[in-house]
């Protein structure tokens, strides 16, 4: 459901069964409220009236928030389960990535670098990646009743996975950096594509049972996918 205001702002509403609490994400020039499945109108209509102000501010911000690479250098913001952590390089004999205190430190013998920096953190994500996908994956298999014939981690340009024919799964190891609810729904999405290898509805149906808020994982990544990027 759509709400245009009187300020022309128009504002996405996602209900959600599994929601007890509100929430507002503005990101990419666009608005979406997450409430509870009962949320009345009048209450909604209420709460953005009163939220508008904010709003308004907050999708000006948003214009001037233009992506730059990353120049890998200290205090650089990276993403790691859905939280951001500042870079911290350090020198030592073994090259080496930490997360401690708010810092995602990497350690390095070499003279610091942006292709070396770079280098340690992707090998870092990987490993982390193969880690987490492969518990997760094995996790939901067991619920939804499937096994995929192998599991592993890929760089992907547009996708965040992939089922093959045969059931391999791989995953985009990008999706590390997203919050642990998207890449729960990434693994659920590859594993009902062992139970019907298509996107009819008799699949996002077989998504839908397994994991109700689909939808706004889906929509999730589609306006943040961008940013989960090194």
């Amino acid at each position: 459901m759509d709400i245009i205001t009187n300020d022309n702002l128009s504002i996405e509403v996602i209900k959600s069964k599994r929601r007890k609490t509100i929430s507002i994400k503005i990101s990419n020039g666009s608005v979406q409220i997450y409430v509870p499945d009962k949320f009345s109108n009048f209450r909604l209509e209420e709460i953005i009236k009163n939220r508008t102000s904010w709003i308004k501010k907050k999708l000006e911000e948003s214009k001037l928030n233009i992506s730059k690479p990353k120049e890998y250098i200290n205090g650089e913001v990276f993403s790691y389960l859905g939280y951001d952590y500042q870079l911290k390089i350090l020198q030592d004999i073994k090259p080496d990535v930490k997360i401690n205190d708010g810092f995602l430190q990497v350690s390095t013998s070499k003279k610091f670098n942006k292709d070396s920096i770079k280098k340690i953190l992707v090998k870092w994500y990987k490993a982390r990646a193969i880690e987490i996908l492969v518990e997760k994956t094995n996790r939901y298999a067991n619920i939804i009743g499937v096994q995929p014939n192998t599991i592993a981690v890929r760089y992907y340009k547009s996708r965040w996975g992939q089922c093959s024919n045969i059931g391999n799964i791989s995953y985009n190891w990008r999706i590390l950096m997203a919050p642990n609810y998207i890449i729960d729904y990434v693994v659920v999405h590859e594993l009902c594509h062992l139970i019907e290898h298509n996107h009819s509805k008799k699949y996002w149906n077989h998504v839908l049972n397994n994991y109700p808020d689909y939808k706004a994982c889906h929509k999730w990544l589609k306006i943040n996918g961008n940013n989960l990027n090194i």
